[in-house]
């Protein structure tokens, strides 16, 4: 959800907490509950994206009203910091997917997708480290390093690949977690199957990388001698977020205004919802976690320096009506990574998989079959598939092509299938302004 600051203890939630929480128990080893090395499913995927509605098969039902939402099953994970990382896991066969999510809420945002995702493959929804419910069991020490950061949550994302997941994955990113997903696939290839990218934002943090001293001027190693974004953070420093900014960012009238601001529905957000946001200010470590992500500094390469790096296939599912990953920053995506596959949903804003579940889960569930039957076919020595081009074509798929699906609560969310191309005076304009851009910091660099 973008921007909105979510951690601290003194908040009090004014919706019905998760009934499922479980904060104090260990749950079952995660590695003991999931490796299922043998696991797969039917490969055929669905005939064509194209079909008429109502054929995805999405089992979906409308919420009541006055319902809780099955957040999920929580289950926790061991990691660095004396952490215990939170996740949920559904599912009994089928491809692995890893659903990450976006700065300010956790796993459970996926709540919608895995109720119908897990009848054919296996999710995992994980929540990062200072965010949701996963959090250090007691405070940090300034010796343990912490910085709460994009390289540490990249780490995190490793470490559950190899200790919980077991295999490679097809890696599904919103926002913040769509960085995080391109990161990952750059750095650690063999963990990425694929990437299905959910309005990826491509930047993160301001405070330039750690280790670049030299470009870094007076300002910032000024800030570096007296706060490194590490926690456990200074008290004043804490004192003066708080006063100024954290209270007012934190507050239940905020976090509707800005969910009316980013998802294309502008009714009053769900209270349920609001709530479960807020939930994790409470966290005794809240505060420091926050000012952390804001000190944090930025990953050594740039997001267009991690997206030349990968070599996946990929999947781009784009709310049409995002403010802030607006069309323009996904067309920039498709000209970089020229052969992923783009889809356009609208009405849908920043968050696509909990605002039309049902069209993401059926784009989704018909490019990964394809994606695993390219796969089994050059296995078998019956073919090949170019790296990075993504099964596009094995979807039955038209440039231009639009369809229609109708989502649990009646809205009905446009599908296009575009090439990313500008299509007004605007998104012109900020081609022509990128690619001079691009020269000029080219020959820079040259």
């Amino acid at each position: 959800i973008g921007m909105l600051a979510l951690h601290d203890k003194q908040a009090r939630i004014r919706a019905t907490p998760c009934p499922t929480a479980r904060l104090g128990v260990r749950a079952r080893r995660c590695r003991a509950l999931v490796q299922r090395s043998g696991a797969t499913q039917s490969t055929t995927p669905e005939a064509s994206l194209g079909d008429s509605k109502g054929r995805d098969g999405a089992t979906t039902l409308p919420q009541p009203a006055n319902e809780e939402p099955n957040w999920g099953e929580e289950l926790y994970w061991d990691w660095k910091y004396d952490s215990q990382v939170c996740y949920r896991q559904v599912g009994e066969s089928g491809p692995a997917l890893l659903m990450v999510h976006g700065f300010g809420v956790a796993g459970w945002h996926f709540h919608r997708n895995w109720e119908d995702l897990q009848r054919d493959h296996r999710v995992w929804a994980v929540d990062l480290l200072g965010q949701g419910r996963s959090w250090p069991r007691h405070p940090v020490p300034p010796s343990a390093g912490l910085y709460y950061s994009v390289d540490t949550w990249a780490r995190q994302l490793e470490a559950f690949l190899e200790q919980c997941v077991g295999e490679p994955a097809v890696v599904v990113g919103n926002s913040l977690g769509g960085y995080l997903a391109v990161m990952l696939a750059a750095r650690r290839p063999d963990l990425v199957r694929g990437l299905v990218l959910l309005n990826a934002t491509p930047f993160w943090a301001f405070r330039p990388p750690r280790g670049s001293a030299g470009s870094r001027g007076l300002l910032w190693a000024a800030l570096d001698r007296a706060v490194d974004g590490s926690v456990p953070v200074p008290e004043p420093l804490k004192a003066l977020i708080q006063r100024h900014w954290w209270d007012t960012l934190r507050s239940p009238a905020t976090i509707s205004a800005m969910l009316q601001v980013v998802y294309a529905d502008k009714s009053p957000p769900d209270p349920q919802l609001v709530g479960r946001i807020l939930e994790a200010t409470q966290h005794p470590g809240a505060l420091d976690a926050f000012t952390s992500i804001v000190l944090s500094p930025k990953a050594e390469l740039s997001f267009d320096d991690l997206v030349d790096r990968v070599s996946c296939s990929v999947l781009l599912l784009y709310g049409k009506e995002d403010p802030w990953v607006r069309p323009l920053w996904g067309q920039r995506l498709k000209r970089r990574l020229p052969g992923a596959t783009y889809l356009e949903l609208s009405p849908a804003g920043h968050c696509p998989h909990h605002e039309a579940p049902r069209a993401v889960n059926r784009a989704l569930r018909a490019w990964v079959g394809a994606l695993e039957g390219g796969r089994q076919t050059e296995e078998a020595g019956q073919g090949s598939q170019e790296a990075g081009s993504g099964p596009g074509l094995g979807l039955g798929l038209v440039l231009g092509e639009s369809w229609e699906v109708e989502e649990a609560d009646g809205r009905v969310v446009r599908v296009t299938h575009i090439d990313g191309r500008p299509r007004d005076w605007m998104e012109w304009l900020d081609l022509a302004v990128w690619s001079v851009l691009g020269r000029a910091l080219g020959a820079v660099g040259n």
